[in-house]
């Protein structure tokens, strides 16, 4: 650290240390001194605040309180973790990149807090999926409706909820604060990060003024720029859509004469505009051509206004509330993990907007690490436990980036023929692979494990609810921080004997367990399969089954326990 006076002073600061003057002893001596020197108009060589740097402790450190960020402070805080969120920014941001909240996203706010996700459907728009309006070389006009369908995702939040992405941190971040007390820290840059077998230690500046920061562990979720990616030396391959340029712009419209319910792809040989309703009564329109929208002579509003013309009649620009423009790139960190620092979200996977699965798949990389960091910090699971992140959500960033990159190619892949490039939308199982990843309801960490064959989902698949009856559903079960054990009797009169074998097992497994027991009914063997044995089925606090067996296989279920838990 610098003294008042540089270098020179700087020295003396150490020969001080090297003599042994204890902060405490030199901080009174300023505080003695400094009105001495004042009233003699001598400044003090320097501060007891510059002579020691402040520092401090925490478990967890987040960099970044974007989308992952907030997502990941939640998630700790739910679990009693003590956890500091900093950001560069000096305030929330109030604009909006992404706008799309999916199927799967919904359920992980669902299984936090019913109230959570009401409060995202009473704001959003409830989207039914894609419109595809398209202009051959000639000029004319043909539509695809609906183009991607959502209706059919398997899910009970089977559309696509418009969302500002604003409005999606924010309402995470009043939860946070509102319920654990939990607020970023803004204006707070992380300026250095250095780690070894113990400990990170980061070096955080606002206003000036520099503090040190010991952790367990640091998750960078500092965007495309990570600082925290370089700091500590993370790869990443990177390469861009050439040829395309892309811009958005919020704006009221008059006269846009289709359905409000969907988001309309309008797309030709040179270009692709997409125009969206959002809440607030303005829309989104997002731009992409080969840089004639760009040109040095070009305002927004005409750019913009001169593709909508192509695609529909009688619309007018209304007032602008925000313009940006951008190349669009593939980014993805090599690895996600080293040693005790990860990155998460943007800082370790960026894709084409096409689809809108970006700030979905950084808040589900939150989601994943979230529990497994609280129970490593507690001591309740294995440090091992942390490495199942990397190769859990490595391989879904790449599903990512090739479902964005394939819908990329077809609405932007500016200079091929639009006809040709929109063969593929007329594909059923190529559609149907699109609404499945870009809902998030397809995505798994089964690996190469086959589905049980009494039917459905293996260990790694997505936990889907169930309508128990009475108001229930399965999600109402699991709505906790730990991994829920199901007991699923053949026979409902069976189910107090099946928890009672599973007491004590339950018991010492107590702060990582819960036990549910759930009756057979049709609605239930429609989704996990029906059975004449006792089955039981072990479920991750991110709501993955974690395993499958039947209650005579109890060494199973505890071999994958001891597995990850050191209990």
């Amino acid at each position: 650290m610098k003294a008042a006076h540089g270098s020179k002073s700087s020295r003396r600061v150490g020969r001080s240390r090297r003599r042994g003057v204890s902060s405490s002893r030199s901080a009174r001596f300023m505080r003695a001194v400094c009105p001495w020197l004042r009233r003699r108009s001598i400044a003090p060589l320097y501060s007891a605040a510059e002579e020691a740097m402040k520092k401090s402790h925490v478990p967890v450190l987040v960099v970044g309180a974007g989308a992952a960020g907030t997502m990941l402070t939640l998630e700790l805080a739910r679990r009693g973790i003590k956890v500091r969120t900093v950001d560069r920014l000096p305030k929330p941001g109030d604009t909006s990149k992404a706008i799309t909240v999916h199927a799967r996203t919904l359920e992980m706010f669902e299984r936090i807090d019913r109230r959570l996700v009401e409060r995202f459907l009473e704001r959003g728009i409830h989207n039914r999926g894609y419109v595809l309006h398209l202009l051959d070389g000639a000029g004319k006009r043909s539509e695809v409706r609906p183009g991607i369908d959502f209706t059919t995702v398997d899910s009970r939040y089977n559309f696509i909820l418009v969302h500002r992405q604003n409005e999606t941190e924010q309402y995470l971040r009043e939860y946070t604060s509102a319920h654990y007390g939990i607020a970023p820290d803004w204006s707070t840059t992380c300026v250095d990060v250095k780690q070894d077998e113990t400990g990170v230690s980061a070096i955080l500046e606002s206003g000036g003024v520099q503090e040190e920061v010991h952790c367990h562990y640091l998750v960078g979720c500092d965007g495309p720029n990570s600082h925290v990616r370089r700091a500590v030396g993370f790869e990443q391959q990177e390469s861009d859509y050439k040829g395309t340029q892309l811009q958005n712009l919020d704006a009221f419209l008059d006269g846009f004469p289709d359905s409000d319910d969907y988001i309309h792809y309008c797309a030709g040989t040179d270009h692709f505009i997409m125009i969206v309703k959002l809440p607030g009564g303005f829309y989104r329109l997002l731009l992409s051509d080969r840089g004639e929208a760009a040109g040095p002579n070009v305002t927004p509003e005409r750019g913009f206004m001169r593709l909508v013309d192509k695609h529909f009649d009688g619309v007018t620009l209304g007032d602008v509330v925000w313009h940006s423009k951008w190349q669009s790139s593939v980014r993805l960190a090599h690895t996600y993990r080293k040693g005790r620092v990860f990155l998460a979200g943007d800082s370790a996977h960026v894709h084409s907007t096409t689809g809108g699965q970006g700030m979905n798949c950084c808040m589900q990389d939150a989601y994943n690490l979230g529990w497994k960091l609280a129970f490593v910090v507690k001591k309740y699971a294995h440090a091992s436990l942390l490495d199942t992140y990397e190769t859990e959500r490595r391989p879904i960033a790449e599903q990512v980036i090739s479902a964005a990159s394939s819908l990329h190619e077809i609405f932007m892949g500016h200079g091929k023929d639009i006809a040709e490039r929109a063969q593929k939308i007329r594909d059923s199982e190529f559609l149907a692979a699109v609404v499945g990843r870009c809902s998030g309801v397809s995505y798994t960490y089964r690996g190469l494990a086959e589905p049980p064959p009494e039917g459905g989902p293996a260990a790694g698949d997505r936990a889907p609810d169930v309508d128990l009856g009475r108001g229930r559903t399965l999600f109402d079960l699991t709505r906790h921080a730990s991994c829920t054990l199901l007991a699923l009797p053949a026979r409902e009169e069976q189910g107090a004997a099946l928890q009672a074998n599973l007491k004590g097992l339950v018991h010492r497994f107590a702060p990582v367990l819960e036990m549910r027991t759930v009756p057979p009914s049709a609605a239930l063997a429609e989704r996990y399969g029906a059975s004449d044995d006792d089955r039981l089925l072990l479920l991750r606090p991110d709501g993955y089954v974690a395993l499958r067996c039947t209650a005579g296989e109890t060494p199973k279920l505890e071999a994958r326990l001891h597995e990850w838990f050191a209990l």
